[in-house]
């Protein structure tokens, strides 16, 4: 790859505007590009001018995109809430780049006038050349343009960032931009505006497919009802009704490339068949190489069981038993009894550990264990959730709190767990601002949603978990000390896979629970010295995926060996060897405790080869 080769840009519009070759990569290829689109129209620097709409164009073109603009008011209300004081303006176009309307304050409108970035005026590329507005619409992605980017020179005082707004079918409605000043434009503005597109277009896609099938699809199953998740609705005969950027990006469908699509012909099975075998449970679709989670649910007013209407009910299938969380292996013998008392001594129960050690399947079997093992328990994974969402998605909100807020509003994750256990994985990863709330709800016992409203008395048991160093976090400023220590009366330390013992034996254990002896399957003694040797730097959670994935693959009565492993695992065990020296065996015999006969268990040798090794004499 060639160097980037930086050169002011008033010499590389010198150098384009004259015809010469530019260096590679010096301009973003959007602006480049918009530049050339511009040049090919023939658009002088100076520009073509541009009357006015009138008074009554103007009404007419509001009135013709008068759905989506009314959708979009609360949100964008918000917005600019958030960008005037910053001195810049708001401004609203409708799909070919007409200013529809704009919001800022006094003086910023005042210089927006003077550029003509006002209501009523044309802002497409082919009228003002590369702009925020008209590049995002003309390329159908964001934008953003500063100072001298923007292709006619009397633009060049302004930044601006736009984004397009898509419609729930894909269709191209108009952008919203925010402009001003280049050094008042920053990333928080730009984030601000991709958050208030997020909340428009959602609204339009929940007001569009609200007598739809829902279908939600993520790799993360915890991530399905979040706005990261395809979103698609259909209708009773499977015809897709609407989608989200995600769910058209899945159906291969680009904006303003709308098709009438079928459940069947994305999916391979109709959508009758998905409801018999998965109702509105989480079920897996694999697509392409992607194996997503996937959930559907009937409109709302339809019974949950209700097949599409004028269609006959599918089967019912005998409910599953809802399976006992496995306890994690190989922990020290005291660890769950310690961690059991806390919990129903009412102490918050800290666990520490690298990732993958089991720390939420330790919180499970807790609450499986406790006093309040038929009340709720709520996992909220506090990295997992956008920082904007994390406190509405906690504490609840009051309906109309936030733009974009649900109308029924929501109690929250905290008042659902009442009267249960309540699981805070990865604490160490809370916005440092909601640190202070939370340590206000476990002091006074009492939760005050979003938007106000009288608080809520509450009755919860605290299991929190990180992999983070939390004395760490409290010394660098980005952990809360007052919460750290309310939180940590007794920390516990799950221990790396690596480090509890025979990982053959532990891994044995996991693979009878999983159902292997049944079918006859164990591990070969070569590779159970393999995964004796083996550092397993994802813990638990790597050895579990791992023989999931190999009893899904094994025959009954299949004896696994190294050439059941991935390619890519036999690489890693290979490169870190699997011979164990003098100095690891000493340290395994520290961890059994001193129990030689444990120790050469675990290595797979006699006892006195272990003694030859330690130069000792066999007793």
């Amino acid at each position: 790859m060639s160097p980037t080769i930086s050169l002011p840009l008033n010499e590389l519009r010198r150098r384009f505007f004259a015809g010469q070759p530019l260096p590679g990569q010096a301009l973003p290829p959007s602006i480049l590009h918009s530049w050339q689109r511009c040049r090919s129209l023939g658009l002088p620097v100076g520009g073509l001018g541009g009357e006015r709409l009138t008074d009554r164009e103007l009404r007419e073109r509001r009135e013709a995109n008068a759905d989506w603009l009314e959708a979009a008011r609360p949100a964008l209300a918000g917005l600019f809430e958030q960008v005037s004081a910053s001195g810049l303006v708001l401004v609203v176009a409708d799909r070919r780049g007409w200013i529809l309307d704009e919001c800022g304050d006094i003086p910023s409108l005042d210089k927006a006038e003077r550029l003509a970035l006002a209501p009523g005026m044309d802002w497409s590329e082919t009228s003002r050349g590369t702009n925020a507005i008209g590049t995002a619409l003309a390329a159908a992605d964001c934008a953003r343009v500063r100072g001298a980017e923007h292709y006619l020179e009397r633009n060049r005082a302004l930044s601006c960032a736009a984004s397009p707004l898509l419609g729930p079918q894909g269709q191209l409605l108009g952008a919203l931009d925010i402009s001003g000043p280049g050094r008042k434009l920053g990333d928080a503005q730009w984030l601000a505006l991709l958050a208030a597109r997020g909340q428009i277009e959602t609204r339009l896609l929940e007001e569009a497919a609200c007598r739809g099938w829902r279908f939600d699809l993520h790799d993360d199953p915890r991530l399905l009802d979040s706005p990261a998740a395809c979103r698609l609705a259909f209708d009773d005969d499977g015809r897709l009704l609407a989608a989200n950027r995600a769910g058209l990006a899945l159906c291969g469908l680009e904006p303003d490339g709308w098709q009438a699509r079928r459940f069947a012909a994305l999916f391979g099975q109709s959508l009758e068949h998905w409801l018999r075998r998965h109702g509105q449970s989480v079920g897996l679709m694999e697509i392409g190489a992607r194996r997503l989670s996937a959930r559907l649910r009937p409109p709302p007013g339809r019974p949950a069981a209700a097949a599409p209407a004028g269609r006959p009910m599918p089967e019912p299938r005998p409910p599953m038993p809802e399976p006992r969380p496995p306890m994690p292996d190989g922990l020290p013998g005291s660890l769950f009894p310690t961690a059991l008392k806390l919990l129903e001594a009412d102490i918050p129960v800290l666990l520490l550990g690298e990732t993958g050690t089991g720390k939420d399947r330790l919180a499970r079997a807790l609450h499986a264990a406790s006093s309040r093992r038929t009340a709720p328990f709520v996992a909220v994974n506090c990295a997992a959730i956008p920082e904007g969402l994390i406190e509405a998605e906690l504490f609840g909100y009051q309906a109309g709190a936030y733009t974009g807020a649900s109308r029924q509003g929501s109690k929250g994750r905290l008042r659902e767990a009442d009267g249960g256990v309540l699981f805070l994985d990865e604490i160490g990863d809370m916005p440092l601002g909601l640190q202070a709330r939370l340590l206000r709800v476990i002091q006074e016992r009492e939760v005050t949603p979003l938007g106000g409203g009288a608080a809520k008395g509450l009755d919860i048991r605290l299991v929190c978990a990180t992999h983070r160093e939390l004395r760490g976090l409290v010394a660098a400023g980005s952990f809360r000390a007052d919460l750290y220590y309310r939180l940590c009366h007794y920390p516990l330390v799950l221990p790396p896979l690596r480090e509890r013992g025979d990982v053959a034996a532990i891994a044995q254990t996991m693979l009878d629970g999983m159902g292997a002896a049944r079918r006859g399957i164990a591990l070969s003694p070569e590779l159970a010295r393999a995964f004796r040797g083996y550092r397993w730097p994802g813990n638990l959670r790597e050895l579990s995926n791992l023989l999931s994935t190999l009893l899904a693959l094994s025959d009954d009565g299949a004896l696994l060996d190294i050439g059941h492993l991935p390619a890519a695992l036999r690489e890693d065990m290979a490169a870190q060897g699997r011979a164990v020296g003098d100095q690891a065996v000493a340290e395994l015999l520290r961890r059994c405790g001193g129990n030689a006969s444990a120790a050469a268990r675990a290595l797979g040798i006699s006892r006195s080869t272990l003694y030859r090794r330690l130069g000792k004499t066999a007793k």
